[in-house]
């Protein structure tokens, strides 16, 4: 894989616009940018969080520097406009993994796409009940998201629309050509990230797929799960007519089908409640602290918590390896689902590969930390 490499002369303008930045005129920080690998010095360890005290290359987040095995470009001109080093995600180094597992098809998909310059599409789809949905959705997702990018630059209502637009979309196809066959009844999970100019990310979900942050070596969940449980779900399900009703192993499903409350597709459960409007979740992304983005389908989710994710990535030396960690994990742990894992690297990528990992991996854990058991 070739990776891109800054060049130095171009980090030199980058310090010299941000030496001349009002914000930081009093910090002089020459000595420390040295990019012909991303890395940067060490910081005093009196202000650092307890589980950070003894990790090296801790960085200087006055200027935005960040500890990273990966080389990764600037972005110059986002760089100068935030006052400190903005690097760019590169599609080449992200990576996505995907196994059967023990079902008889993958209904698994995934999109990694650069939507225009400085944009990036990330999409992670679960689907059920057959492929039909899960392929139209997948495939179809960047044409409205395309559409409303022309028309706002909030990337929240983005999301929002295109998720309507595409749901009407499906349900007036399958009205059309599918009535009355086996796709009326598919369905698919869609956790959707737009990632702009590397700080800006705003995630789009329906369903039961996972989006996870890794900041300072811990997990923070972008996602939340549109369980039958949860009460506010529960809530909307019962006001429309519909009931949740448990299965023999105690999981609570939509009218004894579905389990989850909100999903594209599923067009005789929309009249009960279940719906395509999604979550939306808006973060700024610190390369000086978060490390990198995982999304995955619940066959990862639900045989390994969200930290037990994030120490393995943390424990990777890239991206692939990681994926494939992951995948193989999941297994072991007694996932029977599909699993499919996508790994995207940020600023502090390695920055925490020396901090313990905070599970063991042994038969016992699977009794506490599995949603399987």
């Amino acid at each position: 894989m070739q990776h891109h490499r800054p060049l130095v002369c171009k980090a030199n303008h980058v310090y010299q616009a941000l030496s001349k930045s009002p914000q930081l005129h009093f910090i002089n920080c020459k000595q420390n940018l040295r990019f012909k690998s991303v890395r940067h010095r060490s910081d005093s360890t009196e202000n650092r969080p307890k589980h950070l005290k003894n990790v090296r290359g801790v960085n200087l987040d006055t200027i935005g520097s960040w500890n990273n095995r990966l080389s990764l470009p600037i972005l110059y001109d986002q760089s100068v406009k935030k006052g400190k080093i903005i690097p760019r995600v590169p599609l080449d180094e992200i990576h996505a993994s995907s196994v059967i597992g023990r079902r008889k098809v993958n209904e698994d998909r995934f999109v990694i796409e650069e939507i225009k310059p400085n944009l990036l599409y990330f999409g992670m789809f679960d689907g059920h009940g057959g492929e039909y949905a899960v392929d139209y959705i997948s495939s179809h997702m960047i044409d409205p998201l395309s559409f409303w990018l022309t028309q706002t630059s909030v990337l929240a209502t983005v999301l929002r629309n295109s998720f309507c637009d595409l749901q009407n979309l499906l349900a007036r196809h399958l009205a059309f050509y599918h009535l009355d066959t086996e796709n009326m009844k598919t369905g698919t999970t869609a956790t959707v990230c737009l990632l702009r100019n590397s700080t800006e990310l705003v995630v789009g979900h329906v369903g039961d797929s996972l989006a996870v942050l890794c900041r300072d070596g811990k997990a923070l969940r972008l996602t939340v799960d549109h369980d039958p449980e949860d009460s506010d779900e529960s809530h909307r399900i019962l006001e429309k007519g519909g009931k949740i009703i448990c299965n023999s192993q105690g999981i609570a499903h939509v009218n004894g089908r579905l389990a989850m409350t909100r999903s594209f597709g599923d067009l005789e459960l929309k009249s009960y409640g279940v719906t395509a409007t999604p979550y939306i979740k808006s973060i700024e992304v610190k390369h000086s602290h978060d490390a990198f983005l995982v999304l995955s389908s619940d066959g990862l989710s639900f045989a390994i918590s969200d930290q037990e994710i994030v120490d393995i990535v943390n424990h990777s030396h890239n991206p692939e390896e990681a994926c494939n960690r992951l995948t193989d994990q999941a297994q072991h742990f007694g996932s029977e689902d599909n699993v499919t894992v996508m790994v995207i690297p940020l600023g502090a990528w390695g920055k925490y590969q020396s901090l313990p990992a905070s599970s063991s991996f042994s038969f016992g854990r699977m009794l506490s930390h599995s949603k399987l058991y």
